[in-house]
């Protein structure tokens, strides 16, 4: 997994296997659990951060 596929994940709704993908990338520096995302209730929100110290704000 590169960069640019992290970045691509901005925003977006993601299956358990590609946030599996993503637990296991050494790009990854940190994952937050938010909880509840206030934009989608039914999913949790997770915030990346990344080894550049980008932040990147994906659902499950």
């Amino acid at each position: 997994m590169t960069l640019e596929d992290l970045r691509n994940y901005q925003g977006q709704q993601l299956s358990d296997e590609e946030f599996k993908e993503i637990e296991d990338c050494n790009l990854v520096k940190d994952i937050v659990d938010n909880g509840n995302s206030p934009m989608y209730p039914q999913l949790n929100w997770y915030v990346l951060e990344l080894e550049t110290g980008e932040l990147i704000n994906i659902f499950i």
